[in-house]
């Protein structure tokens, strides 16, 4: 179980995202992604990063001969990549094989085109990351006698109070 102070913790992370197109965005175009963006408290789009002429870029398979622009920014406020690309292409109405949108907390492809598959925490049947618990503490024999106990010290102090 997180204690509150892992809870604070968490609550002042950024999210990382990079919007990769194979249009240059103009300065009107990030400048309405920019004011789009402050809803979810973010930090401004980056400077623009540009790659070289690639005959297949690795994001657009299906495009050949383009220069892949990027972009990155952070938001404060926890969103997907895929809510972030829908939104963007709705606004300037660019098609969803022209322009991608990665988070960095996000799974990536690697150069074989394979999906790069995390361990899951669930999956562990061991339970290795869980805290150790005294059952003691919670259920069983010891437990009942000592919430037994302290119900009668209760009664105690109840017919006490009354009298």
């Amino acid at each position: 179980m997180k204690s509150y102070k892992d809870y604070l913790k968490e609550s002042k992370q950024t999210w990382k995202f990079k919007i990769k197109s194979i249009h240059q965005l103009s300065n009107d175009d990030c400048d309405r992604i920019e004011k789009h963006l402050m809803k979810y408290d973010s930090t401004g789009l980056g400077a623009e990063k540009k790659t070289m002429l690639q005959s297949t870029p690795r994001d657009f398979p299906s495009h050949r001969g383009y220069e892949v622009f990027s972009y990155e920014f952070e938001t404060k406020l926890p969103v997907s990549a895929h809510q972030i690309k829908i939104e963007i292409g709705n606004m300037l109405g660019m098609s969803e094989s022209t322009f991608k949108v990665r988070g960095a907390h996000e799974a990536d492809i690697d150069e074989d085109q394979k999906q790069v598959e995390a361990e899951s925490i669930l999956a562990d049947g061991e339970y290795k990351d869980a805290e150790k618990v005294n059952s003691d503490e919670h259920y069983g024999d010891k437990f009942n006698t000592s919430f037994v106990k302290e119900l009668l010290k209760l009664r105690k102090q109840k017919e006490k109070d009354s009298e």
